[in-house]
């Protein structure tokens, strides 16, 4: 049996290009916009300025804000990308001839993701903490002044909500992975059923009713959560508005429990009935 450890890497490092490959694209598209946002007099990425909002921003000022642009957008692609790249793996059957379980095959080629999307996150985060540093000194400010400027201070509640959000990124991105590869390999499942299962037109037919019907599943259930959440808030609020209360403990909850059911389907449908081809 191949090592978990070799396995992992070998996966890694596969994906790994992909995250060089955005970053990449990212500093062309960070200095393409700031360019323009020369050009057209600071109007592109207003919005999105640290500081000097009402006034002519700083070279740091326009980088930042063109990052945060280009960030958001470069972390959708890279998703996408994975998402691609994980039922590549899925249904390869180069990567089944290895002597591994498919469940552990499976489940590695989900954990490399996650790793990969905390790889690009950390670099970008870094590269943003770096900039935003020069950006605070070209205006004469420190880091800590400026922390306290949009009112984050190193209190437990401060870091508490930071632990919380990274939560939620998390349990969203594994979500995704999973529901992901649930409508591809369920699709493949009931396409390798019918007649004519390798016409395109009928496998992305089926994925989308997949796909919506999921999507209206889980929105529903979010529903009926929310409202038996708020129930017990309504019982124990003592006098309290409880639309003020933090309902992302809930979210992460749904997300990490869907993942484990969407995890489990996976791995015995792709076990039990998805026949991997050569790619």
């Amino acid at each position: 049996m191949t090592s978990f450890s070799a396995l992992f890497k070998q996966m890694f490092v596969q994906k790994r290009r992909y995250a060089h490959l955005v970053l990449l694209v990212q500093t062309f598209a960070v200095i393409f916009m700031f360019l323009m946002d020369l050009i057209t007099s600071n109007n592109f990425a207003k919005g999105f300025l640290v500081f000097a909002q009402n006034s002519h921003p700083k070279f740091c000022d326009i980088i930042f804000a063109v990052g945060i642009i280009t960030t958001a957008i470069g972390d959708l692609v890279f998703l996408g990308l994975l998402c691609w790249q994980n039922e590549k793996i899925n249904l390869s059957q180069t990567w089944h001839l290895i002597p591994v379980s498919d469940i552990k095959l499976w489940w590695i080629n989900i954990l490399t993701s996650m790793v990969q999307c905390a790889y690009i996150f950390v670099i970008q985060v870094v590269l943003g903490i770096i900039v935003l540093i020069f950006d605070c000194m070209s205006y004469g400010l420190s880091f800590s002044t400026m922390n306290k400027k949009v009112g984050f201070s190193w209190s437990w509640p401060d870091v508490m909500g930071v632990i919380e959000m990274l939560l939620y990124l998390i349990g969203l991105v594994l979500i995704i992975f999973c529901f992901v590869s649930f409508a591809d390999l369920l699709t493949r499942t009931i396409t390798d059923q019918l007649p004519g299962k390798n016409s395109t037109v009928i496998k992305i037919f089926v994925m989308a009713i997949l796909v919506i019907i999921g999507v209206t599943i889980a929105f529903k259930i979010n529903d009926q959560l929310t409202a038996a959440y708020m129930r017990h808030l309504m019982k124990n609020s003592n006098g309290y508005s409880v639309y003020s209360v933090d309902t992302l403990p809930m979210a992460i909850i749904e997300f990490f429990a869907g993942s484990i059911i969407l995890g489990a389907i996976n791995s015995f449908l792709i076990e039990k009935f998805v026949e991997p081809k050569i790619r």
